[in-house]
């Protein structure tokens, strides 16, 4: 084994010749010499002897960043910019420390901890339960894999203080994350996130206490918990049920993930009898074996194409699928109504509308749709939501950041007895106030409810949506994602959303550039410079929303919060003057789409 002189050595020799930047080097000289770090030191001395510098300065150059869905990165063993037994004990200890501190001295303290079914979810839900009672919570564990909004119920439902999630959602294998929730179920956002932040800061100076897993079970400072949850949960989703239909056949994927828990569940108990859940993409599986490019993410079509292929050999009516902790959905469904013949996928917008506007009229046809009623979105997700629900006479909250977290804050702000629906772009929806996060389970079973009435009507699902545009316009969006991984693809994300702030496009899509909406400066400037008032409320986020002198028409700008990429929304809406209008519509708004995806990535090409 390679001495500690010898890999200080060795550190500065890669740094000398560029192999490994000098925040890294500080961050391994620390881990080798503090005595917090002394259990990883025969880690990363032979991390260091193999050479593995691209890999050590990725996972020391900076520390891991809270961002919209807490923690999530890559797994690594050693490092500060990754997941790893370290850096999750300092996520739990620092959040432990935050709620103590809120609570105050002698307060009894509570934290439920769930995971999914990724590689090292287990033993880091464990070890978070180990720190947590360590701190002096009582600590409610999941010890087998359950959704990320089951979590979110079960902090109400048992009454905690904080709720742990291991989950990092629809991302790559070799990935992992830790969300924290607070007292309500929901993601923490400001002040609770920078004062958590704060205490894993602390943390991670220090020597972090763990009780025996076994000790805490005995002395029930650790209590496992399940069946009496799940089916308090299964109760609550139920609860939401908008129609007594049933009459479709679905094929459902968990994509190797913990959906049959709650998606099947879900629909079982709601009646739904008639549920294939896909056999090769059914056994609970953190490498996703059998999903293209083994990403579980339902936004991408080719994740569906399994369980289209099934449903579309056994004549089923309906495919949903839901990613690895169950809290978004995708959905395919026949093109024309043949399950024989060609069947599409819905984008996260169109799903979102259906949803709302279903909710909406079934509301509204039982008598139960009051004026103080109100539904949920976010500044990236389709206007089609606001128009649907200025035609059912409600009203739209939808100037919110990206972020469920965002949605649930603002459920509690406006008051949970007129929340109607929520949903953002990115596959997320609720119905209820049982959770404050985004469900797979209610999305689903609202969703086949939506089908199956369909059915009963004789018309088609997308027969349906094109009723919703000839009623409001046809509203059409995309998202362009653009990876940049490491220390290098951050500094290159971080110039780019300088050159979008400082030199934007002039026009897009031969409209021209008229204002931009910064939600970091709160600033509304145009494309010239000149500010006007500063009109943008609080929070703050790094998104830019481009105005143009089309009403309808806009893209964003933000990079993402859970994933090395930055993600571009773009916008456009035609006006459908009646239903043979309706292909003339459809047709200019992706004419404009596309034409805006070329201008931005000639832009991109140009700055890069």
């Amino acid at each position: 084994m390679m001495t500690v002189d010898a890999a200080l050595a060795g550190i500065e020799k890669a740094v000398k010749g560029g192999e490994l930047s000098e925040p890294a080097a500080a961050g391994i000289r620390r881990w080798l010499s503090e005595g917090p770090f002394a259990r990883y030191r025969e880690t990363l001395l032979a991390e260091i002897e193999a050479g593995r510098w691209k890999s050590l300065d990725d996972a020391f150059y900076a520390v891991l960043e809270f961002g919209t869905g807490g923690r999530r990165g890559i797994m690594y063993p050693v490092g500060t910019n990754v997941l790893n037994e370290r850096t999750m004990a300092e996520s739990a200890r620092g959040l432990a420390d935050y709620v103590a501190a809120k609570k105050g001295p002698g307060a009894p303290l509570a934290c439920v901890i769930a995971r999914d079914t990724r590689h090292n979810s287990p033993e880091f839900a464990a070890l978070c339960a180990r720190v947590l009672a360590a701190a002096g919570f009582k600590v409610y564990l999941f010890p087998e894999a359950r959704s990320t909004p089951l979590l979110s119920f079960a902090v109400r439902h048992l009454g905690c203080d904080a709720g742990i999630m291991i989950t990092a959602s629809h991302n790559p294998p070799s990935d992992n994350g830790f969300k924290c929730y607070n007292n309500v179920g929901g993601q923490v956002i400001p002040p609770d996130d920078s004062g958590i932040i704060a205490r894993v800061t602390a943390a991670s100076d220090r020597d972090i206490p763990e009780k025996p897993l076994e000790e805490g079970l005995a002395d029930g400072s650790i209590v496992h918990v399940g069946e009496e949850v799940d089916r308090a949960y299964i109760a609550a989703v139920v609860g939401e049920s908008v129609s007594h239909a049933r009459g479709i056949s679905i094929v459902y994927t968990p994509l190797h993930g913990v959906g049959e828990t709650s998606v099947a569940a879900a629909l079982a108990a709601d009646g739904f009898a008639d549920v294939n859940i896909l056999a090769s993409q059914r056994t609970q599986d953190g490498d996703f074996p059998n999903v293209p490019g083994h990403v579980s993410n339902p936004e991408n079509p080719a994740t569906l194409q399994a369980a289209i292929d099934e449903a579309r050999k056994t004549g089923a009516d309906l495919v949903l699928a839901s990613d690895p902790d169950a809290d978004r959905i995708g959905v395919g469904l026949p093109a024309t109504g043949d399950t024989a013949g060609e069947w599409i996928t819905l984008d996260g917008n169109q799903i979102g509308v259906l949803l709302s506007a279903f909710v909406m009229k079934q509301y509204a046809d039982l008598g139960r749709l009051r004026p103080d009623h109100y539904i949920v979105t976010t500044l990236v997700s389709t206007t089609m939501g606001r128009a649907l629900a200025l035609r059912e006479g409600i009203r739209a909250e939808d100037d919110l950041l990206v972020g469920f977290k965002w949605i649930a804050e603002r459920v509690d702000r406006e008051g949970p007895a007129g929340f109607l629906f929520g949903f953002e772009e990115s596959y997320g929806y609720l119905k209820g106030t049982y959770a404050r996060d985004k469900d797979a389970a209610v999305a689903a079973m609202l969703f086949a409810e939506l089908a199956a009435t369909c059915k009963d009507r004789k018309q088609t699902v997308v027969e349906y949506l094109d009723d919703l545009y000839i009623d409001v316009g046809h509203h059409a969006e995309r998202l362009i994602n653009k990876t940049y991984k490491g220390r290098e693809g951050l500094e290159k994300m971080r110039s780019i959303m300088k050159a979008f702030r400082e030199t934007p496009p002039m026009t897009v899509a031969g409209l021209a550039v008229t204002q931009v909406h910064d939600y970091r400066t709160h600033e509304i400037r145009d494309v010239k410079g000149v500010e006007r008032p500063t009109l943008l409320p609080e929070p703050s986020g790094d998104l830019l929303i481009f105005h143009t002198e089309r009403e309808g028409v806009r893209f964003a700008a933000r990079p993402s919060g859970t994933e090395p990429k930055i993600k571009f929304y773009l916008f456009a809406r035609s006006t459908v003057d009646g239903p043979d209008a309706l292909p003339a519509a459809k047709a200019q708004t992706k004419a404009m789409l596309d034409q805006m995806t070329t201008d931005i990535e000639k832009y991109l090409d140009d700055v890069a």
